[in-house]
């Protein structure tokens, strides 16, 4: 049997590395953590050393930036998209923040890249990501599946 951590500290991963070194206990192997354009610092940065000294893998989450990285939400929120319902309101605040509108300034430049290398924003942003690591998209709609991956 084997097990993984999600949205875990490197300290707490090494952390329980040693405990189960120390027991005789199997380790965490794998750690779950968000990763995409706008959140790259503990994939890259804070887990490498984990990788290579502990064999530690990881399985990445949220590609798309629940939906940011799609271009979606350049003019705003629509009203069929996630962060339209109610049980999503931190995501729409986070769309009209200050560092949203920075965000949708970045995606445009991402877009340019995109178009150069004739594919979608989405299309980028899950290829960067699965150049790499593994990671586990979510939908909303099947018809996000289409545009993401087919570019319809």
């Amino acid at each position: 049997m084997y097990w993984g951590t999600s949205r875990w500290s490197a300290t707490e991963i090494m952390e329980a590395y040693s405990v189960a070194r120390q027991f005789n206990l199997i380790p965490p192997i794998v750690e779950q953590a968000e990763y995409n354009f706008f959140q790259r610092e503990k994939v890259e940065c804070q887990l490498p050393e984990l990788y290579h000294k502990i064999g530690l893998g990881t399985m990445t989450w949220s590609p798309l930036a629940c939906g940011i990285l799609t271009g979606k939400y350049e003019d705003g929120i629509p009203v069929h998209s996630r962060a339209a319902l109610k049980h999503c309101m931190w995501l729409k605040e986070k769309i009209l923040s200050e560092d949203g509108k920075r965000q949708q300034q970045k995606l445009r430049e991402l877009a340019t890249i995109a178009a150069k290398l004739k594919c979608s924003l989405a299309q980028l942003a899950i290829g960067v990501c699965m150049c790499f690591i593994s990671c586990i998209i979510g939908y909303y709609h099947v018809t996000d599946v289409c545009m993401s991956v087919f570019n319809n």
